[in-house]
This record gives C-alpha cells, structure tokens and sequence, in this order.
C-alpha cells in the first residue's frame, strides 16, 4: 500500500517508493529504495525534500544498528573553510527574500549595466597595458552581492531577459552573476561572495592575450592552438601579480585555476580533488554553465535543462560530486525568464524557482495553445498540486521561437 509522509517521520527499514522529484534534484541513484540508516533520511532533508511515497507492504521491521536515532546534523559553521578542504555542510534552504523580483530588477539592471561598462574597462586596460581600477571593480562587486541579498533571482533573471552580443564582455560578468547568486544558496559568508564575485570578474583576462584568429575561430582549434587557448587561465593570474592588485590570494587563484578539475585532468596546474579551493570549484562550475547557455559565432546555447544534464554527467570526474548537487538545486532548472511549454500546450514564462522542487516553477501563462496571446496571463505555481493539477513542463521554448519578450512580463507597463 503507497502511503505519503512527511521526511521526518521516516525510519530504517521503510520501503521509499517515490521521492517526487527527477533525477536532477534528489541524492540518490534511484528513486526508490529500502532505508537502511538515519544518515539516507539526513539525505533527503539536506536536499529539502519535505514528503515522500512509502510503501508499507515493502517495508520491513528496522534493523538493530539503526533502532536508535542518530544525532541531529550540526548547523554549518559561518567562517569559511580551509582552501585544501571541500565543505561538506548541507545544502541551506534560504529564508524568503527581502523584496519580491519585480521590485529588485530594476536595481539589479542598474548594477548589471555598471559592472558590464567594469568589464568592458577591465578588456580595454588589459589589451593596452593600463592600470585595472581595482576600487571601482570591488564596488561593482559589492553592488552584485548586495542585489543578491535582496533577491537572488533578480539579477539571474535578467541574465535570461537582456540580450547581449559581444560574449568577450558579457562572460566574465554572467560567471560572476551564477557564481555570487549559487554561493548564496550555498550559504557562503558575503565575505567569501566578494573574493568569489572578483575572482570570476578577473577569471578571464588571459583571453586578452590571446590571438584574435584563435580566440574567435568558429570552427575546431588545431592542437597547438588549444595549447596557446589554454594558456589564458595562467595568464589570468599573471595580470593580477602584473597589476600588484591588492586581493585576497583566492582571488589569484580562481583566475589561475578555474580550469582545473577534480580528477586531475585541468589546467594549468594539474592539481585535482581537495586541494581545490570550493570557491575555485564554484567559478568553475558557472564558467562551464554560462557557456553551454551562451549563444555563439560556432554554435547556438543549449538550454539550462541541457546544461545542467551536461554537467551532471561531470559529477565526480571533472567537479566534486557534493559541489555538483548543490550548484544544480542552487541554479534551478528552470531559470526566471524562461519560455516553456506546457503539457497542455500553453505557452508560460517562469517567473521564479521553487527550490524544494526545481521542475515545478511558478509560471505566468502567456499563450493559449492556438499561440494567442492573454490579455491577463495568469500565474499559476507548479508546485502547488491543488492549484496546477497535472499541469507539467513539456519543453523549453527558445526565445528567438517564443514570439514575445518575456521581460515585459516582469514590469508591464502600468494601465
């Protein structure tokens, strides 16, 4: 008999049947199992997993070990960890933002477009030998982290809503956005969001130094100009010692390191598992992101369902598992300003994340499925089975398809 309950009150020996999430946004290889200890419960929990299906015929009585609880879990320390260790905290719900999207995104635009001219300075200074600003980068940060304290999707959002043709610029800045809005949801200090958000804006500068006929090659580099392209990393900490910038030392290295990996395989070092600063790891992760999303001259931006399955398969081998698992749940599959279909093949906006359930956002319906657009979209959360019903996401809509601007969904103008 499949019976529903809460997490917390699952115990060793019951049968799970169904976590109720997709394979992206659970711990385990499989969606069913037989508990055997307190730590797979601990599991779900971390993973903010409030309800599962028991099925009681399956279930068997506890074993021995497991009769007594272990435990409760500690809270997470707030001072950073160690730069030769990997934080093994669990994955922080977060408290509710201090203002709602539609209110922070025009202050979020406002300090996007000043860190984008940052960045644009930042390739100007770097191609003609000038001296970085370094003050004026920290402040640009600082705006960046205070945004997204206020509401982390605001400036993810836009990321998806604007429209930018020169990647040269835009990179750099986007990995800082992905990488400050994950470390909040990781429950990093605003101190290490700081060093996180510089290093990402500094990440990339090598590439100056890189020839044009490599850098923008559309086709397949030969093996010696991959060899010249691999150097950018290097050369990324190189401007920094060049430059005598004032920075915290991280800062250095997720410049230098943010190509190497877990298993050894990266660049330019060749270090791998734990001696890899978790805020390395982060850069890392968001770079990968921003560029399978990213339209290019050489190919068109797959969708963050598609990024993210593609890093998933990373998991273990290129990025520590755990760091894997918490920048999915942290980046959500389904970003704020994506067009969907649903299975009732009305046309949607997502609107913002539901971080207990990633594949079940809270949308804004747009279209009928004859492609009319609604004089009065309606919202309708997903993840609310009494509201949405069977309501489903059937499949990415590319914005160049959609036919609309979503942005306009997030300030219409007012009647």
């Amino acid at each position: 008999m499949l019976k529903k309950i809460p997490t917390r009150d699952l115990k060793p020996g019951m049968f799970v049947a169904d976590l109720g999430r997709g394979w992206l946004n659970h711990p385990w290889k499989t969606k069913s199992k037989l508990l055997e200890s307190f730590d797979e419960i601990r599991e779900l929990a971390e993973f903010g997993i409030t309800e599962v299906v028991v099925d009681t015929e399956k279930s068997q009585a506890p074993p021995a070990a497991a009769a007594k609880p272990a435990p409760a879990p500690k809270a997470p320390a707030a001072k950073a960890a160690p730069a030769a260790s990997v934080p093994k905290a669990p994955f922080k719900t977060l408290p509710d933002p201090v203002c709602g999207l539609e209110v922070e995104l025009p202050k979020a635009a406002k300090a996007y477009g000043k860190a984008l001219d940052t960045s644009k300075a930042l390739v100007a200074a770097c191609r003609m030998n000038k001296k970085i600003e370094i003050s004026v980068v920290q402040e640009n940060v600082d705006e960046l982290v205070e945004s997204v304290s206020r509401n982390r999707d605001a400036l993810m959002a836009l990321m998806k809503l604007r429209r930018f043709d020169d990647y040269t610029y835009t990179h750099s800045l986007n990995v800082s956005v992905l990488a400050i809005s994950a470390g909040k949801s990781l429950g990093l200090p605003d101190d290490e969001l700081r060093m996180l958000g510089l290093g990402t804006m500094f990440h990339d500068l090598g590439k100056t130094r890189i020839p044009g006929h490599i850098l923008n090659k559309p086709g397949k580099l030969t093996d010696e100009e991959f060899a010249i392209m691999r150097n950018h990393s290097a050369m990324s900490g190189q401007i920094i010692l060049e430059q005598q910038l004032q920075v915290e030392d991280i800062v250095y290295k997720i410049a230098r390191h943010h190509h190497e990996r877990f298993d050894g395989s990266g660049y330019p070092d060749r270090i791998k598992g734990e001696d890899i600063h978790h805020l390395v790891t982060v850069c890392g992760l968001s770079d990968v992101y921003d560029a399978l999303t990213s339209d290019r001259v050489y190919h068109k931006g797959r969708s963050p369902h598609e990024a993210l399955k593609f890093i998933y398969g990373l998991r273990g081998v290129h990025f520590e598992a755990d760091w894997v698992d918490r920048f999915v749940q942290s980046v959500g599959i389904y970003p704020p300003g994506t067009v969907v279909q649903l299975n009732t093949d009305h046309v949607a906006v997502v609107m913002d994340i539901n971080q207990a359930a990633l594949h079940a956002p809270l949308v804004k319906i747009i279209a009928d499925p004859a492609g009319m657009i609604s004089s009065r979209p309606k919202l309708v959360n997903l993840a609310d089975q009494a509201e949405a019903g069977d309501i489903k996401i059937k499949r990415v809509i590319p914005r160049d398809e959609a036919g609309f601007d979503p942005a306009y969904y997030f300030n219409p103008p007012k009647d």
